[in-house]
């Protein structure tokens, strides 16, 4: 006997074979036939089917049964018998039997079994590829700009709706359950107008005005002070910071560095929070005055459980979220494991160190704000949140890439997980509201389990921290947003340049435009790639390990300029400078301009900032050439020069040239 599915669907069919000489016995066979769509939920619940197949696949009532590693929740119900006019009845046992509604949960078990069998992909993978179209770059609103310090931030339509005056109740009232709820499911974008006012009122308690009465003092105390002096934040020097403003203008990451200022002398209890610096800059970005991001921040520092202030609750908490990625979800962890070949736990952390920069420096905006909608409802809770989050969607992306880590090093590979990481929060695959139930859907993760992981890894870890000395600040860190990478020079290094440039063009961090190893030894390829940048970073290595370079202030292009170069071969400004690496410090000696001294004339210093041919380009000249390439940039000289008053750069001389780096600095206009 057969019973054929018939729903306007036709995934397929359902075979029941009964034994006549054991009626209580049911044998069930399905039979799937695929089609191009496939779900788990496939027929109509309208159908109606006998109720022995409920109790043949094991239908379990008023039960729920989590897929952890689909993320797929099938809830089962009794479902109350039926009796439409079109049922069919069997007679299994010599007498009518009775039918029930066909619910999802009986289809859902055939389906999944018949996958199981067929090595079938699940149902979310078969439609990751869809979700991953529906994810649709909205074109940037064109109302107006939140504030003056943001550069592109705007006001714009949204069909979301507004529910501040509902938070602002419920928030009133003390039902911070359903506050929590209600930010979690409301999807926000970046344009919303809510915005300008949920993180404040969110902050908002009876402190809140003495906060900003408090800063307002210290701003005035500030400006008397300074009048000007350029100063630099601590938290700019510390190590592992979160160095992105999220493209302030220039008027913006002034109020930046004074309110960073501030909260240090306010608050000098605090010994390294990173998370302060994008807070502070999210927080500028919807609201102009200042005063109301230091109330904000100083409610965080206030509350229990928001920012955490010390090193070793930050070396703590890598340790504390791979502990919970090893029991909420197991998969990834073991993923972890097999592709670093190790089940060391030291070793698997050093994966995941950098998930404050997932969440701040390579997730887009979008995301960035949806989380710390959360944040400010829920605390440091829900940054942990989203660094699992951020693990799990890791090892979906890459479950199958084994082979990419054969005859590795254990470091390269560590390296290359870092890597993916950060690729998988730069290119999210999922919608911000995707990402955000993700987090959520973390069951039974607990503050009180945090809290104890947490205090457990910084009982084992603080004698290592505190015992590593703090390194003594040795540059100028004066720079606005993050130094840029290079393969020849450390980050102090990099920072250390980019201090010496204008401070315009301190906020934004220079881009790698000409690599010799990558591009080639060859001026046209130079040219090709370097003529037309507005001003340079220019690093070299020679062969004998020597490392120095140039900034120049000017775009290389002028070479072209015949009128002017008729009168001068030479071209730029004061602003260049160049400089040599010292192996003992560390840190570059730099060499700026002799015009720039106070007790000189600069219409009297010599001016030989830049020139170039086809075939080469020297910098800062007079008397011998600070820095002279040519021979298809695999040779050139170096000696004293008068324009930078600078000594011979390297050792020899004469040198050839191992590596050689040029960067491209803009401003932020």
């Amino acid at each position: 006997m057969t019973f054929n599915d018939q729903s306007d669907r036709g995934r397929g069919r359902l075979i029941i074979i009964t034994n006549p000489e054991k009626p209580g016995l049911i044998n069930l066979r399905a039979m799937f036939q695929a089609g191009d769509e496939m779900s788990d939920a496939s027929g109509d619940e309208d159908d109606v089917i006998p109720a022995r197949v409920g109790q043949a696949v094991g239908r379990t009532n008023d039960s729920e049964v989590e897929n952890d590693e689909g993320n797929n929740f099938f809830r089962f119900q009794r479902a109350a018998p039926v009796y439409p006019k079109n049922m069919i009845n069997h007679n299994l046992d010599g007498a009518g039997s009775t039918g029930m509604r066909r619910t999802t949960s009986s289809i859902a078990r055939i389906s999944m079994a018949i996958r199981r069998s067929l090595r079938l992909p699940r149902r979310s993978e078969a439609r990751m590829a869809p979700r991953e179209e529906q994810i649709v770059i909205e074109r940037p609103p064109e109302g107006p700009l939140f504030t003056e310090n943001t550069r592109d931030t705007r006001i714009g339509e949204s069909h979301v709706p507004n529910l501040l005056q509902e938070i602002i109740d419920n928030k009133r009232l003390n039902r911070y359950d359903k506050v929590k709820k209600l930010i979690r499911r409301t999807d926000w974008p970046v344009c919303h107008e809510i915005r300008a006012n949920l993180w404040k009122e969110l902050c908002n308690t009876k402190d809140w005005s003495s906060s900003k009465r408090l800063y307002s003092d210290e701003a005035i105390e500030y400006d008397r002070i300074n009048q000007g002096k350029k100063q630099s934040p601590q938290i700019l020097a510390d190590e592992g910071g979160v160095l992105n403003n999220f493209d302030l203008k220039e008027v913006g990451s002034v109020k930046l560095i004074r309110l960073l200022l501030i909260i240090e002398r306010l608050r000098p209890e605090i010994v390294y929070a990173p998370t302060i610096y994008p807070l502070c800059s999210l927080l500028l970005h919807f609201n102009d005055d200042d005063s109301d991001c230091f109330a904000c921040i100083n409610y965080l520092l206030n509350t229990k459980g928001f920012i955490m202030t010390a090193p070793v609750q930050w070396a703590a908490s890598s340790h504390t979220i791979l502990a919970l990625v090893k029991k909420h979800k197991a998969a990834a962890y073991v993923l972890l494991k097999r592709r670093l070949d190790t089940t060391d736990d030291s070793v698997l952390v050093k994966c995941i160190e950098d998930w404050l920069l997932w969440l701040f420096q390579y997730l887009p905006l979008p995301y960035v704000c949806r989380i710390i909608d959360c944040y400010f409802a829920e605390g440091h809770k829900f940054l942990i949140r989203s660094a699992i989050s951020i693990v799990y969607i890791w090892s979906k992306v890459h479950k199958r890439g084994m082979e990419d880590f054969k005859g590795k090093s254990l470091q390269e590979k560590i390296d290359a997980i870092k890597k993916e990481f950060q690729d998988v929060a730069t290119n999210i695959s999922v919608s911000t509201s995707t990402f955000i139930a993700t987090a959520v859907k973390i069951r039974n993760l607990q503050s009180v389990t945090i809290a104890k992981l947490q205090t457990q890894f910084e009982d084992e870890l603080r004698e290592e921290v505190t015992s590593r000395p703090r390194p003594i600040k040795k540059v100028r860190r004066t720079i606005f947003c993050e130094a840029f990478k290079s393969c020849l020079v450390d980050n102090d290094t990099a920072v250390e340049l980019m201090s010496y440039m204008p401070e315009r063009l301190q906020l934004v961090t220079p881009t790698l435009a000409y690599q010799l190893s990558q591009d080639g030894t060859s001026f046209y390829n130079f040219w090709s790639k370097v003529d037309k940048l507005d001003q340079t970073i220019i690093i070299i290595k020679s062969t004998s390990g020597a490392i120095f370079g140039a900034y120049c202030s000017s775009t290389w292009s002028e070479r072209h300029d015949r009128k002017e170069r008729t009168r001068s071969k030479y071209w730029g400004t004061g602003e260049s400078y160049v400089f040599r690496m010292n192996k003992e410090m560390e840190l570059p000696e730099i060499y700026t301009w002799v015009g720039n001294a106070p007790d000189v004339s600069s219409s009297e210093c010599p001016q030989y900032f830049m020139s170039a041919t086809d075939k080469s380009f020297v910098i800062g000249s007079g008397g011998c050439d600070a820095i002279r390439i040519d021979e298809e940039l695999t040779h050139g000289m170096t000696g004293p020069s008068t324009t930078f008053n600078s000594p011979q750069l390297c050792e020899e001389g004469a040198f050839d040239i191992y590596e050689l780096e040029v960067f491209h600095v803009t401003s932020s206009d």
